[in-house]
């Protein structure tokens, strides 16, 4: 776990037009100190960039994103995603969309049990838990895939309850994947039904055109999301992340049973044993690992199960 960035921000959102404004400053200290200051723009069909929200010089020339942009289609499902995880709204929608909510198995969490529901919000499946003691939201889960992790948790974790225009909001928010904490946000000032100048949700005209609609299906989103975070994400749409660690992969025969797996940015070492395989692994995505399985098997088709570490 390395610090990412401390970023301060201040976000608008318009409830009847699903509309979202989040204005950032963001002082990154991983792997580089530097500052960011952009606009997020969030419309149900689209969203858009407004300044300067990736590192220049890691940027390559296929993904490389003016000051002001259309975000892709991964990065909109994303925010899209988090945006209705944290909203205030997220309650009332489920008491108004009843058939769509479930029983969930309970969430233990150290020695205290929540009852949880599944809320299929939906291209989002949310599993809500709530405090024993106060009957609020405690956190909010997905299960998503993590390209080091595999399966994880990813919670969005409620306390420090205010009221602000009649509205309980919680002031402290922590994101936890796997039970660690990757954000830490404090809200220190909230107003609701406020006047909201005009046009502070439509971006320039000039990066309205031809914008991605949200992607849809398997959406890497703890990739785009720890990008993000130090700010080296290419808000692309393409899929070379997964794909180009297994481009090039070959098998280098160490010793006799003793395979290094090179060509790719990440390694693996397959060593054979009497019946088995042993794999020493560093993956980096689904493509790699499968890549890495079909090389074994096909190398030594006899082996009967394989350890990876």
């Amino acid at each position: 776990m390395r610090f990412a960035n401390e970023s301060t921000f201040e976000l608008t959102r318009d409830f009847a037009a699903g509309a979202t404004r989040v204005d950032w400053v963001r002082n990154f200290a991983y792997p580089t100190p530097r500052t960011f200051k952009f606009t997020e723009i969030v419309t149900p069909g689209a969203g858009y960039v407004i300044g300067v929200d990736s590192n220049g010089r890691n940027r390559q020339s296929l993904s490389m994103k003016p000051p002001a942009h259309a975000m892709s289609g991964l990065r909109l499902a994303t925010t899209q995603r988090e945006l209705a995880r944290s909203s205030p709204w997220l309650l009332q929608e489920m008491r108004h969309n009843a058939d769509k909510v479930s029983p969930a198995g309970d969430i233990v969490i150290g020695s205290v049990t929540y009852a949880a529901v599944r809320y299929n919000a939906g291209a989002h499946a949310f599993i809500i838990a709530f405090d024993p003691e106060s009957g609020l939201p405690a956190r909010i889960r997905t299960l998503d895939y993590d390209n080091v992790w595999g399966d994880v948790n990813y919670d969005l974790v409620f306390s420090d309850w205010r009221m602000a225009g009649g509205v309980r909001i919680p002031a402290r928010q922590r994101y936890e994947l796997n039970g660690r904490v990757v954000i830490d946000i404090t809200i220190t000032g909230m107003t609701a039904n406020s006047q909201v100048v005009a046009g502070r949700f439509e971006p320039p005209a000039a990066v309205k055109e031809g914008a991605a609609a949200p992607a849809t299906g398997n959406v890497p989103y703890q990739w785009v999301l720890r990008r993000q975070f130090i700010g080296t994400y290419m808000d692309s749409d393409s899929v070379s992340w997964d794909t180009r660690a297994s481009t090039g992969l070959r098998l280098n025969e160490l010793a006799p049973g003793v395979q290094h797996q090179v060509g790719g940015t990440h390694n693996s070492l397959i060593v054979e044993m009497s019946d088995h395989l042993v794999v020493f692994d560093a993956p980096v995505s689904d493509a790699q690992s499968s890549w890495t399985i079909a090389a074994a098997k096909a190398r030594y088709p006899g082996s009967r199960s394989a350890i990876s570490c």
